[in-house]
């Protein structure tokens, strides 16, 4: 779909301006009762498939320019479509001896890919692994059980996902308990953590990559082939592609026509490595540069690459023109692979390089990565319309550092900026200033992560747990299915009027056995009755009082209920239905009373006029599904929706 808005945007700088307008009363969200559809979405039901998509480096500033750039001022992705939002809070803990930790406010993608993972805190560089007095001194594993882990143990597909080396930290979380992320192939850990190597004595639980081929993933997507080409052992030839082989791991595609050709899990389970490294990014670079080299390197600056400008565009095709799949294509491949199962699946996916390109003040690298990543979300959100059983969760590992200013703002010295044009023809300046870019062609100095809390999405089952501040620690028990909540219920209702009494019933003597009708009044004292042929004292009939002196009359025949009737309605705004109602015999001598109910309550009221028009007032918006109307003693079912 962005391939087609690259074409439209690909016109002349003042043609794009053009298009620029925006309403004063401009408004994205049209529902004029927000509440009743928020509360129309609360599912209290434990999910049976759960996608938890992770946008590494994704803060409120990078999803803002990611917007504001691909979809305009007025626009909106798939993640701000999700109804529920909330913040996570994601500090992490500084080494020390125990047993408690300081807290440090700026962690690394391990220990806050561990929080929502393990639902526990760590220390930076650590996955799944208690925190120790030093980086390079093992933690213990007990009590980190992920929630991956617990997902394959009640017998649900699982699948990691991931645009970076698929040992990197984030994928990493869920799937090994190791004391430093750096240990990702076996040759790694030997070096950098030996003491966990598998080939230690005792022996380890080895590397990232060992560790989630025994992690028993159904599918892997992702980069860092090279960590699993890496030897088993000095000197020997096994690689952990092999390893994997060995362990089920028999589809291994290395190109979007391979993954392509992959259609179920009978063939073996998948390990899609399509890069040596990190995956190729949607967008070529366009880098953050100083006021000062701007001014330095004028003469020669290629807008495009270095600074950009009112009018530059960025160049979308640098991961199309390689035989990588997006991250889109892995996310809809693993769901299609890990649905058949009827205990469900657990998928996360992670866009790795908004973080990657927000560390070299990348500015188009940076937005093309978080657009990549809301079409992955897309692809999850299209599955969950289908299969409503389903909760996604959408958040970060951590913020960044990118910030948006005015398009006419230098920033400080030593700060470097870029400018691109967007959607809408406007300009937009991001600003990086938390390390020197230098004066080289590219950017050095990496771009730190901050302490800002991190935004929160989510829908389906369960998801209105995800609401208002959290810590990162609480997703864990989202992802893993919370006991189910009784939702609260309203007050009752008060007491409905008395219905009226039976349509048209002729005056008589009391008669015999008379059915109650729904609540009626007491009957007037009957006159005597019309003549007739002496007939014994009739009995007292229900509620009616002993005729006046007279003649008696024969015994009256029983008075009916009321008549059948044919209803029709339609549902007009979101709180009134209008309905028009036709008794057999003809029409209504006197308006009568109706009321629609929804689980036993009242939920609107109004008249059936005597020609048989009903128009029902409900004070609060009426969902959909089935209803009772009441009329004139008679009961109908109505569906709206």
């Amino acid at each position: 779909m962005r391939s087609k808005k690259t074409k439209l945007v690909a016109l002349s700088a003042a043609a794009v301006a053009a298009t620029a307008t925006i309403a004063t009363g401009a408004a994205y969200n049209a529902d004029d009762d927000y509440s009743a559809t928020l509360a129309s979405k609360i599912d209290p039901s434990v999910p049976k498939n759960v996608i938890l998509l992770i946008g590494d480096g994704m803060g409120d500033s990078e999803v803002t320019s990611g917007r504001y750039y691909g979809k305009g001022a007025n626009g909106r992705l798939n993640m701000d479509k999700l109804p529920f939002r909330g913040s996570s809070v994601h500090y992490v803990l500084t080494p020390g001896p125990g047993p408690t930790y300081a807290p440090n406010y700026t962690g690394d993608s391990a220990p806050t890919a561990v929080a929502w993972s393990t639902g526990k805190k760590t220390i930076d560089g650590r996955l799944a692994q208690g925190p120790s007095t030093a980086a390079n001194v093992p933690g213990s594993n007990a009590g980190y059980e992920t929630y991956m882990e617990i997902a394959k143990a009640k017998g649900k597909s699982t699948g990691n996902v991931s645009t970076a080396e698929i040992t990197d930290a984030t994928p990493a979380g869920p799937s090994a308990h190791i004391s430093q992320r750096a240990c990702q192939g076996p040759a790694d850990t030997r070096t950098t953590c030996p003491s966990e190597a598998k080939t230690a004595t005792p022996a380890g639980l080895g590397s990232v990559a060992e560790q989630e081929v025994d992690t028993n993933y159904d599918v892997i997507l992702g980069g860092g082939r090279d960590r699993f080409t890496q030897k088993l052992v000095d000197g020997g030839s096994d690689t952990v592609l092999d390893y994997a082989t060995t362990k089920g791991y028999t589809q291994q595609p290395t190109d979007k026509a391979g993954l392509a050709g992959i259609t179920s899990l009978s063939g073996g389970k998948v390990l899609g490595l399509f890069n040596a490294s990190n995956m190729t990014t949607e967008f070529k670079p366009l880098y953050a540069r100083t006021d000062a080299y701007l001014t330095a390197n004028a003469a020669t600056l290629d807008p495009k690459v270095n600074g950009g400008s009112t009018t530059t565009r960025c160049d979308e095709t640098q991961r199309s023109s390689t035989n990588e799949p997006s991250l889109a294509d892995m996310t809809k491949k693993a769901i299609s692979l890990l649905q058949d199962n009827p205990k469900g699946f657990t998928l996360q996916v992670e866009g790795a390089s908004i973080d990657k390109r927000d560390h070299a003040a990348d500015v188009c690298g940076q937005i093309g990565e978080l657009l990549a990543f809301d079409d992955a979300i897309g692809v999850a959100q299209a599955f969950q319309k289908q299969h409503p059983d389903t909760l996604i969760i959408v958040s970060a590992d951590h913020a960044h550092s990118s910030q948006i200013v005015s398009a006419t703002t230098k920033p400080a010295t030593g700060a470097a900026y870029a400018t691109v044009q967007t959607i809408d023809g406007a300009p937009l300046r991001v600003v990086y200033g938390t390390a020197d870019t230098g004066n080289g062609a590219t950017t050095s100095g990496s771009q730190s992560h901050t302490g800002a809390e991190v935004p929160l999405w989510a829908s389906g089952p369960q998801a209105s747990n995800i609401q208002g501040t959290l810590d990162q620690t609480e997703i864990f028990a989202v992802l893993n299915g919370k006991t189910p909540s009784k939702l609260a219920t309203g007050e009752n209702g008060k007491d409905g009027v008395d219905g009226t009494n039976g349509v048209d019933g002729a005056v008589g003597t009391p008669g015999l056995n008379g059915a109650a009708g729904a609540p009626g009044a007491a009957g007037a004292a009957g006159a005597a009755g019309p003549a007739g042929a002496a007939g014994t004292p009739g009995s007292n009939g229900v509620n009616g009082t002993n005729g006046a002196a007279g003649v008696n009359g024969t015994n009256g025949t029983n008075g009916s209920n009321g008549r059948d009737a044919q209803v029709s309605c339609k549902v007009q705004g979101s709180k009134t239905v209008k309905c028009t109602v036709s008794y057999s015999g003809g029409a209504l001598s006197k308006a009568t009373a109706a009321r629609l109910v929804k689980s036993g309550k009242t939920v609107a009221r109004g008249t059936v006029s005597t020609s048989g028009k009903l128009t029902l007032k409900a004070s609060k918006r009426l969902a959909k599904g089935t209803y009772t109307l009441v009329a004139g003693g008679q009961t109908v079912k109505l569906k709206l929706g």
